[in-house]
C-alpha cells in the first residue's frame, strides 16, 4: 500500500474515546443509510470495555413480571474525538461527537458505541475476513499498532506478529511487536500488506515479579484478535456490522425478542424455586 492508503485504511478510522474518568482509543467499524433512510448514517466505533467501563452503572429496578428485584445498566454517554489532517498527515484539528454505550463484554474486554451523529464516517476500518484467521496470518507477518497513546492523536507504529496462543482470563490474544502504551487501549492492530483489522491492542507486558520494577514492555502488546470480535458481535447480536445481508434493525427487533424470552425464562425459573422450596 502506498501513503495515501495507509492513511486511508488505518490512521483517518481511529477515534479518541473519553469517559467521565478515563481515556482510550477506538475504531469505526461500520457507517452507513439508517434502514429506510435515504440521507441518514449510524455510525458505531469499537473499543475495550475497560476504556468506557466507568461511564457503565449497575443498579437494580423492580420487575413486575418476576415480582423482584434485577438488575438494569445504567449508560452515560462517552465522547469521540476526529481529528482532522490536512495535506493528508499535519494535524489541522479536531472534532468531538457524543456517543451511546450500545454493548460491552467486561470478560472479553470490548464494547461497542454509536455515535449520536446522522453523518457519514468517511473512513471505516476494513475487518479481516472472518474465519479466514488460520489460513493468512503468521508469525513475522509485519503489523500496525493505530491508536491514541497515552492520550496523544493518532499514532501509528510498526511491529511483527509473534504469536496466537496467547490465554488471558480465558480468551485468547495475539501478541505483536508493534509498540503500544496506555491510551492504545480500544485502538486496532493492523496486518501491514492489505490494511486490514486484526485485533483490538488491549494489553501491555509490564515487567514485575521476578524481573522487579513496574516498567511497561511496550513492544510485547497483546491485542483481542479479529475472530474474538465477530463473537463479541454476533453474542450481542450486532452482526449486521460485518454481515452485508442483514440489517441493523433486524438485529434490533432480534435483541429485543431475545430479552423479553430471556425475561420469561427467568419468571419460569423463579417459580419453580418458589414452588421447590
Amino acid at each position: 500500500m502506498d501513503i495515501k492508503e495507509k492513511h486511508e485504511k488505518m490512521f483517518y478510522p481511529t477515534v479518541r474515546v473519553r469517559t467521565d474518568k478515563a481515556g482510550g482509543s477506538g475504531t469505526i467499524v461500520y457507517s452507513d443509510l439508517v434502514p429506510g433512510s435515504d440521507s441518514e448514517y449510524e455510525t458505531y466505533v469499537l473499543t475495550n470495555n475497560h476504556v468506557i467501563e466507568g461511564n457503565v452503572t449497575v443498579g437494580k429496578e423492580w420487575s413486575t413480571l418476576l415480582q423482584r428485584e434485577i438488575k438494569r445498566d445504567t449508560f452515560r454517554e462517552c465522547t469521540a474525538e476526529f481529528f482532522e489532517f490536512e495535506y493528508d498527515s499535519w494535524e489541522g484539528g479536531s472534532r468531538m461527537l457524543k456517543a451511546d454505550i450500545k454493548c460491552y463484554h467486561k470478560e472479553m474486554d470490548l464494547a461497542l458505541l454509536q455515535l449520536i451523529s446522522t453523518k457519514k464516517a468517511p473512513y471505516v476500518a476494513t475487518l479481516f475476513p472472518k474465519d479466514e484467521h488460520k489460513k493468512r496470518l503468521r508469525v513475522f507477518q509485519e503489523v500496525y499498532a493505530v491508536g491514541c497513546g497515552m492520550g496523544h492523536p493518532t499514532i501509528a507504529t510498526r511491529g511483527h506478529l509473534n504469536g496466537f496462543s496467547d490465554v488471558i482470563d480465558n480468551h485468547p490474544y495475539i501478541i505483536s511487536s508493534a509498540p503500544t502504551i496506555y491510551g492504545n487501549s480500544g485502538g486496532s492492530l493492523y496486518l501491514e500488506e492489505t490494511g486490514e483489522f486484526i485485533g483490538v491492542p488491549s494489553r501491555i507486558t509490564v515487567a514485575g515479579g521476578m524481573f522487579g520494577g513496574t516498567d511497561a514492555i511496550t513492544h510485547m502488546s497483546y491485542a483481542i484478535p479479529v475472530w474474538s470480535v465477530y463473537k463479541f458481535l454476533e453474542d450481542q447480536i450486532f452482526d449486521f456490522i460485518f454481515k452485508p445481508d442483514k440489517s441493523s434493525k433486524e438485529c434490533m427487533i432480534e435483541r429485543k425478542a431475545k430479552r423479553e424470552r430471556d425475561e420469561r425464562q427467568m419468571a419460569v425459573d423463579v417459580s419453580r424455586e418458589e414452588t421447590a422450596s
